[in-house]
């Protein structure tokens, strides 16, 4: 097992890790302290080791190889994990704390050991901060490698669904433990159970919000979410600048993976070219994109007969 951070993989073991050793402390932490909100960041703690497991699957699966039934390769399976891990963050984790809040707020009980309850959530905050930082740095790494300049494009037009989940629920495991922070401190404050129980409702909000967004992420890139439109235009200039090629007809692109992609294009060319001088061009308009945009892995040139009132199409993200 590597410990480097090169790999989406070696991330979401490191997570996979915390999330387990942290869950396990805030049970224990729960049962003796009383707390909903500690009882509701245990819940948190367990669905993310559990939701990191199922990532990790994922990622494993997709790196498995069977041409004969997966023909372009199983690229998709951490999409599909992706998905899955979002609906279990909503749909039962996020649920299930918001209405242990709701519980909580119309059952009388009391905090009774709140010691062990902030030494496990400084414990917790320094954990899923450590890990929130490694996902951060190797995030950071891919923005800078890709060459972009404006974080935000750079996160729209990220795709690896995996390592997003892991920096989603990374920054959400610390949002939960900040704001138990607060509940379990005002209510010791004020003697008042209200402050830690809402907290827990606060958390599941945080958890669902997750999710909803995960999920769309996910869903978008499972039934054939294409390249980013600066991707797309980087390959237009391409197309532009060989010469062999008269009139880009059709161009579709669509995700097989996190940096796996299929490019297939119609192309026209000019006139008087013979099939060596075609092959030579194709030949070069591969190497050209692949060196632009390492993540495409298979490219498909079709040459086409223009038709005489077509127009210079738009691309195509599918």
């Amino acid at each position: 097992m590597t410990f480097d951070i090169k790999t989406t993989r070696s991330v979401v073991v490191r997570a996979l890790l915390g999330d387990l050793l942290i869950a396990v402390s805030k049970y224990v932490a729960a049962v003796l302290s009383g707390s909903a909100a500690l009882l509701a960041e245990a819940i948190h703690s367990s669905s993310d080791t559990v939701n990191q497991f199922l990532l990790l699957l994922g990622y494993n699966l997709s790196t498995k190889k069977d041409a004969s039934k997966f023909p372009f390769g199983r690229g998709r399976e951490q999409f599909f994990w992706s998905f899955v891990v979002s609906i279990l963050v909503f749909g039962i984790s996020g649920v299930l704390t918001f209405v242990e809040g709701i519980i909580k707020l119309t059952t009388p009980y009391s905090i009774s050991d709140s010691k062990i309850a902030y030494l496990v959530l400084a414990f917790s905050f320094a954990v899923d901060g450590y890990v929130l930082l490694i996902s951060t740095r190797f995030f950071l790494s891919k923005y800078r490698k890709q060459g972009y300049h404006d974080v935000f494009a750079f996160i729209t037009d990220f795709k690896d669904p995996v390592l997003l989940t892991a920096l989603i629920e990374d920054t959400a495991a610390l949002a939960g433990v900040i704001t138990a922070f607060f509940g379990i401190t005002l209510s010791l404050i004020t003697r008042n159970n209200v402050y830690d129980a809402s907290s827990s409702i606060v958390i599941g909000l945080i958890m669902m919000g997750s999710g909803i967004y995960l999920s769309k992420e996910s869903k978008d890139l499972l039934i054939g979410e294409g390249i980013s439109t600066r991707d797309q235009k980087k390959i237009e200039a391409i197309l532009n600048s060989i010469h062999s090629v008269n009139k880009i007809l059709d161009i579709k692109a669509i995700y097989q993976g996190p940096e796996k992609v299929l490019l297939a294009m119609d192309l026209n060319f000019r006139d008087g070219l013979s099939t060596s001088d075609i092959e030579k061009a194709i030949d070069e308009i591969e190497h050209a994109i692949k060196s632009s945009i390492p993540y495409v892995e298979r490219i498909y040139v079709e040459a086409e007969e223009k038709m005489p009132d077509q127009k210079q199409p738009e691309f195509s993200n599918s």
